[in-house]
This record gives structure tokens, sequence and C-alpha cells, in this order.
């Protein structure tokens, strides 16, 4: 059964945010920028509440004789909706004790990656047309906290692999002759 306490507290939200906007704008960009801001709150806390609720799922899915959860590791990313944190469980295997997130694992979500991959797209896609700072600096606009070296570092890592891709191929028509 799905706890929709938190879909409810965001519609709230939202509902709260639109009568103070309805009462308190002045003009036409101000009216706009603040149905953008609203609706990047409450899609972030649905988000939020989306991963949540996948990670109850894998909770109640997996092996229960091979992995237990240990408890709760919180994790922040910058998303297309704003920067996210949420709390996630931490497993461990009890023959080998390895420990994993299974959230993360289910969503190819490595650590240490401070931006989803959507994020990631748009910062890529931008930086071959701009310079970084410009990049961040459009991206800025729609999400808050995205740094020249954010989009760089994506950038970068999209790089390394399309470089292995590529020397893959090469290896495989020219040594392998395929």
């Amino acid at each position: 059964m799905l706890n929709i306490r938190h879909i409810v507290g965001a519609v709230l939200l939202f509902i709260d945010g639109l009568v103070k906007l309805i009462s308190e704008c002045k003009d036409f960009y101000e009216l706009e920028k603040g149905t953008f801001e609203l609706c990047q709150k409450v899609t972030n806390q649905i988000f939020i509440w989306v991963l949540e609720q996948i990670d109850n799922r894998l909770m109640e899915e997996r092996e229960r004789n091979e992995w237990e959860v240990v408890g709760f590791r919180s994790r922040t990313a910058v998303s297309t909706f704003g920067e996210i944190t949420i709390r996630r469980r931490l497993y461990r295997n009890k023959k080998t004790g390895e420990t994993k997130h299974l959230l993360d694992e289910l969503l190819g979500w490595p650590a240490r990656v401070k931006i989803t991959p959507r994020l990631k797209e748009l910062a890529v896609t931008l930086s071959t047309e701009l310079p970084f700072a410009r990049a961040a600096s459009i991206l800025s606009n729609l999400v808050p906290g995205i740094s020249p070296m954010t989009v760089w570092q994506a950038t970068r890592e999209v790089g390394e692999i399309l470089q292995r891709e590529g020397e893959e191929k090469r290896s495989a028509v020219f040594e392998n002759g395929e």
C-alpha cells in the first residue's frame, strides 16, 4: 500500500503557493517566475516520494535470507527539479559482508555523482555549444547551484565514455578484423 502523505503535502504546498501568488503578484514576470519555482518545489517533493516508494518496494522484494537492512543513508543530488535529498536503505550481505544501496543499483546511480542523468544530459548538450561558464549560467536560471566545474565534469565523464567506445570500435576493426 502506498503512503500518499507526501503527495497530499505537495498538493497543499502547491495550493498555498498559488493563493499567495494570486494575492501578491504585481506583474507577469513575477507571476511566471513564482509559478515556475512553485512547480519545481512540488515536483521535487513528488520525485523524492517516488524514490522512497521504489526503495520501499526493493526492501519488500529483496532476498531476505541474503540481504539485511543496516540503516538509512542520505544522498543529495541536483536534478532538473532542483536539489533533492533522499534517505535510502543500506543493505549488508549476510554471507559476504558486502554493503550496497539497492535503490542506487537499480537506478544505475553511481556513488559520488552529484547531478542526475537528465540534468547531466542538458549540461553536456549546452557545453557542446557554449563555454562551460555560459552553460552553467543558463542552467542556473532553471536549477540553482550549477557551477561551470559541474558542467565541465559532466562533459568530461561523457567524453571519457565516448573515447573508450571509440577505442573499442577501432580495436575491433583494425586488431580483430571485424
